[in-house]
């Protein structure tokens, strides 16, 4: 024993130094692993906080981009029918706006750039709604509805709008960007840290154990001279010793699987739960089995129906029947959900007071093992208010159409009654007009040499007058024949027919120097009679208008305004929606816009008769012909620099291709 003790004592020794050493080495290991994890993991919850944040500034500029864009359009509505409801939207919607910019600013507090965008976003939002207010003032003090350049500044203003609010929102997304690329590089990370530490682990582990094996070898050496018991003593020691530390090591790994799989469990039940009480604040939640007998209700759908979670659990769903649907409504939805189908639909029910209400349903079947559904699980939305509302819109809908039909009707025998009076009226203005003018011409004639010079003005002004009075009946005439003129539509070429009208015009343009640009113009069906009319007055309008500029000789004429450039008139078209748009453009001495409003009245003139003839007729006569085709006429123009009309003949049809290009005249 005491040769024993000798042999033993210097390996026990080395092999304690040994053991203390990787226990140390292991310790330290373990620790600095631990540290990594743990600092893995609170950059990991630090990245996911970035993360929600710009999940909730993206939310908070969508928000504000709704509100206004809710406000504008609310407004816009308000101020074209003046219905209260939309006031009401309008004012809900801009007192949201300061709000949302007030968390947007809070939210963005850490983002300079942000910031500044936010400074010129809240900039063009209060212009917006400035804007806005403006339209809906003027439609609440004076009943009017905004005009064409406002409508399209608002829209201006608003797409100004929403490209400083996608510009925040694009910044918003490359933020998300690098954020989740951050947080997905810092779980690479973790979980190289993670698989480091195991590998680690082990290698200690397989490190010691090549020690113990290096010191048990030493040992065995030492120990020959002892007896062949102690020597099959301590090789059941060894293997004992390998079986402990093999049994530790997958005990270990069990251990770590089974803590593993007990976090992911705990995680996913988390998730279950919290998901599942979002659908209980929101939605109407019950669920029954496959003869539907309701084994879950939520508090909900207690409150909708009026009944207790006692009184439902275990009623078949018929208990909420209203009565409303078809026997063929539920058995198509059975059907539906029976085969594994998702069913949605809108449903009428009736609660425990026997009040209706009306939900929006989506009826999903779990689906068991066996390809069956086990139970169902129906998730509803209270659409009852929206479903009285759109009753009421389709009533308050049938009220306008019989009213406007009524009113149609009215407006339609008014103005034949107004043709009728006018054809009439103009018919039998013509006989004395004859008569006057035949006279003073006789008095004229015979009595002109006696006459006296006031005498001889008066007579000269009484036959002014007369052919002035003449060419108003004609227009008059023309007018309400053109009222009474059927459609006869056909395949027109139309720059056969500008062409006509130009040889037609010749005589007011001789002496002139006149630039005739004509397009190709489509082929449609129209009445040519009519369309002839349209551009014989558009055009004799240009001829009448461009007279201020140059004569052919390059000479302004008497009493007209300094020559600037010979006259340019234009005949082209474009397509807008679809649909053609004929212009007739000049550069003469155009109008104020501000005036526009009175360009199509009757007897309406921008010029007074010194200047420029006319009766106020003709551009009656194109609004009806233009209106009789379904089609509508507008006009632009600025002083001094010319005016452009244009029209449509509705949804016409081209016939076939353009026509070949031409340009009628030329300097004349």
């Amino acid at each position: 024993m005491k040769f024993s003790e000798q042999v033993d004592a210097p390996i026990e020794a080395n092999l304690r130094r040994r053991v203390a050493g990787g226990f140390i080495l292991a310790t330290l290991m373990t620790v600095l692993l631990g540290f990594l994890s743990w600092r893995s993991a609170q950059l990991a919850a630090d990245d996911a906080d970035w993360v929600a944040h710009t999940y909730t500034v993206m939310d908070a500029i969508e928000l504000m981009s709704r509100h206004v864009a809710a406000a504008e359009s609310s407004a816009r509505t308000f101020s074209m029918t003046g219905q209260d409801s939309w006031l009401t939207q309008y004012e809900t919607a801009s007192s949201t706006v300061a709000q949302d910019e007030d968390a947007l600013r809070s939210l963005t507090a850490d983002n300079p750039n942000q910031q500044r965008r936010l400074d010129v976003l809240e900039a063009q939002v209060r212009s917006a709604l400035k804007l806005a207010e403006t339209i809906v003032a003027k439609r609440s003090q004076l009943h009017a509805a905004p005009g064409a350049s406002e409508v399209l500044q608002i829209e201006r203003l608003m797409n100004v709008v929403l490209v400083a609010g996608q510009e925040m929102r694009a910044e918003e997304v490359q933020l998300l960007s690098r954020r989740t690329q951050k947080t997905k590089a810092g779980r690479r990370f973790t979980g190289f840290v993670i698989v480091v530490g195991i590998f680690v682990g082990a290698g200690l582990l397989a490190l010691a154990r090549l020690a113990i094996n290096h010191e048990l070898d030493v040992s065995a050496q030492g120990r020959e001279e002892l007896k062949i018991s102690n020597a099959s003593l301590e090789q059941r020691v060894e293997q004992r010793t390998t079986a402990l530390q093999s049994e530790i090591t997958e005990r270990r790994q069990a251990e770590d699987a089974a803590n593993e799989s007990l976090a992911t469990s705990e995680a996913a039940l988390k998730d279950l739960a919290d998901q599942k009480f979002a659908l209980d604040q929101h939605a109407i939640v019950a669920v029954t089995d496959v003869q539907g007998t309701i084994t879950y209700v939520n508090d909900k759908f207690c409150a909708i129906s009026q009944y207790s979670e006692d009184e439902l659990i275990g009623q078949n769903h018929r208990i909420l029947n209203s009565g409303h649907h078809p026997k063929e409504f539920f058995q198509q939805m059975y059907h539906i959900i029976a085969n594994g189908g998702v069913w949605h639909g809108e449903i009428q029910n009736r609660t425990k007071d026997g009040s209706i209400y009306w939900v929006d349903t989506t009826i999903v079947p779990f689906i068991g093992a066996d390809g069956k559904p086990q139970q169902y699980v129906a998730i509803r939305a209270d659409v009852t208010e929206r479903k009285l509302a759109e009753k009421e819109i389709q009533e308050l809908n049938d009220d306008l159409e019989l009213r406007v039909a009524e009113r149609t009707a009215q407006l339609e025998t008014a103005n034949k009654e107004l043709e009728a009076f006018s054809y009439s009226v103009s018919h039998d203005l013509r006989a004395p007009l004859r008569h006057i003018g035949g006279f003073s011409k006789l008095l004229v004639e015979e009595f002109g040499s006696s006459l006296d010079p006031n005498a001889k003005h008066y007579v000269e002004r009484i036959q002014s007058g007369t052919q002035k009075m003449g060419v108003l009946v004609d227009e008059l005439l023309n007018l309400a024949r053109v009222g009474r003129h059927a459609l006869s539509l056909q395949p027109t070429r139309l720059n056969s027919i500008v062409a006509e009208v130009i040889a037609i015009l010749q005589p007011d343009s001789q002496g002139r120097q006149i630039e005739w640009a004509i397009a190709d113009l489509p082929a449609v069906e129209c009445d040519p009679v009519l369309v002839k009319q349209v551009f014989q007055n558009l055009l004799s309008n240009a001829l009448k208008f461009t007279r201020p500029r140059a004569d052919a000789d390059g000479s302004a004429r008497t009493g007209t305004p300094a020559p600037t450039l010979h006259a340019v008139i234009e005949v082209s078209h474009k397509e807008e929606v679809g649909q053609s748009v004929f212009m007739v453009r000049d550069n003469g001495v155009g109008f104020s816009m501000k005036y526009v409003d009175k360009l199509f009245g009757v007897f309406q003139r921008l010029h007074s008769a010194e200047e420029f003839e006319g009766t106020g007729i003709g551009l009656v006569t194109v609004q009806r012909i233009v209106q009789k085709h379904g089609g509508r006429v507008w006009a632009e123009a600025v002083p001094g620099k010319g005016a452009t009309f244009y029209f449509t003949l509705g949804v016409e049809k081209q016939v076939e291709s353009k026509s070949s290009g031409a340009t009628a005249g030329g300097q004349s």
